[in-house]
């Protein structure tokens, strides 16, 4: 019998029937286009792709967070179904939205009403890839442990993920805040191409920058040696848009490192609108994250 149940939001980047199959609760982030909004769960990479069109052809989408009223309605469904166990909420990072707070503040308020449960809102300091490495764990250690302790192992994942990316415009972090006009303004200079990573706060920062697309992406396959992946666990690749860079990268770590556990997926409706087209990342587990600001 489970010990507790998962719920996550829709920058875990899983399809929609994925989540469904393995018992993955959700709610989902809003993105806003045309002055239209959209609460989307993706279930093809046909409808991730064709996000990605709109953003090629110039449509900037915004996304809003998840308030806490919505978040009561979410566990309060799921303990109503789910008449066993606690729930734990992996978030969006709440480096990167204000959604992880609104969840705390909605576990705090049902955590008051409940008896011999407890909702507890677990911040990814990540998203995407990063939280679906988190998910997948929780995922297996799911009937094998308590809820105390589950947490407190992907803790430790947590703490050790290290996460390396390009995009080809930095812009699309300048306009939602994650990046600042200066940093934008000098990662786009002709010629750079800027490593972004994921601090120890959840936290967009420039890790360093290169000088073509090439030594780029071998930069990003040198940072598993050194940042000293740990054997046996899985390494996730992630794209936006098909771009050359995701495909050399792909190749490059199926070559170095052809028995390794691999896992792709592409980034959402929530973190491409902030991203934009041609992102190649990895993801793995290794040293300490760092505290670079």
């Amino acid at each position: 019998m489970d010990k507790f149940i998962i719920s996550t939001d829709n920058c875990a980047d899983y399809f929609k029937s994925y989540m469904d199959k393995n018992g993955i609760y959700y709610i989902p982030l809003k993105r806003i286009m045309n002055g239209q909004e959209f609460a989307e769960i993706y279930d093809s990479t046909e409808e991730f792709d064709a996000l990605y069109n709109d953003i090629a052809r110039g449509l900037l989408p915004t996304t809003s967070q998840i308030n806490p009223d919505e978040f009561v309605a979410h566990f309060t469904k799921i303990l109503e179904k789910e008449k066993e166990g606690d729930i734990i909420h992996i978030s969006l990072s709440s480096g990167l939205s204000g959604s992880h707070n609104s969840a705390v503040i909605a576990a705090e308020i049902i955590n008051k009403t409940i008896k011999d449960r407890k909702i507890y809102a677990f911040d990814s300091l990540g998203a995407t890839g990063t939280q679906m490495m988190l998910i997948d764990k929780f995922m297996e250690l799911r009937g094998q442990t308590s809820t105390e302790d589950a947490i407190k192992q992907v803790e430790e994942i947590r703490a050790n993920q290290q996460i390396f990316f390009l995009v080809d415009d930095l812009f699309h972090l300048k306009r939602g805040g994650r990046l600042s006009v200066t940093k934008a303004i000098f990662g786009t200079l002709l010629g750079v191409k800027p490593i972004l990573i994921l601090n120890n706060e959840g936290k967009i920062v420039i890790e360093n920058t290169i000088r073509s697309n090439t030594k780029a992406v071998k930069y990003l396959l040198d940072m598993l040696k050194t940042h000293h992946y740990k054997d046996g666990t899985t390494v996730y690749t992630m794209r936006t848009t098909e771009n050359n860079n995701y495909s050399l990268l792909k190749k490059l770590i199926i070559e170095k490192y052809p028995d390794i556990p691999k896992k792709e997926a592409i980034v959402g409706p929530i973190i491409g609108a902030h991203l934009g087209c041609g992102v190649a990342a990895v993801i793995f587990q290794g040293d300490k994250r760092t505290t670079k600001k």
